[in-house]
């Protein structure tokens, strides 16, 4: 089993090639250490422009060859405010360029407050018994 230096690097190596692809993190069981041979390797990848479904099967089918594992990956360009906070928390950056993470750390934290805000609203109505539509 590679450790997690190991994986680190070749994610880095290998997603650094493209130019497209803004911010990566390495998340989950990975990331926090807590993973066994079978576990998969879960990236978040932020890009330029969203990538089409071959384009994303190409870059997850070269990684599983290099890694000798399964790669999920999530497209934190249109990712929920809830799953990219939990990126940001607990995720290892691997790829900044520019000033990708700072707009990302940004735009999400903004988010997920307004998510917050509306959430918020409608467990009060749910408390006080009134339906929410």
């Amino acid at each position: 089993m590679q450790n997690l230096t190991t994986i680190q690097n070749i994610l880095t190596d290998h997603l650094s090639k493209y130019d497209e692809i803004q911010l990566v993190f390495l998340f989950g069981s990975t990331a926090s250490e807590h993973h066994s041979k079978e576990s998969d390797i879960d990236i978040a990848i932020l890009f330029q422009i969203e990538p089409d479904f071959y384009y994303l099967d190409d870059i997850k089918d070269s990684l599983s060859k290099l890694i000798k594992k399964q790669i999920d990956i999530v497209i934190l360009n249109n990712a929920s405010p809830i799953i990219k906070m939990q990126i940001l928390k607990n995720g290892i950056p691997l790829i900044r360029r520019g000033r990708s993470y700072e707009e990302f750390f940004t735009r999400t934290v903004a988010e997920y407050v307004d998510l917050k805000i509306v959430r918020k609203e409608i467990e009060d109505h749910i408390l006080k018994g009134r339906q929410y539509a």
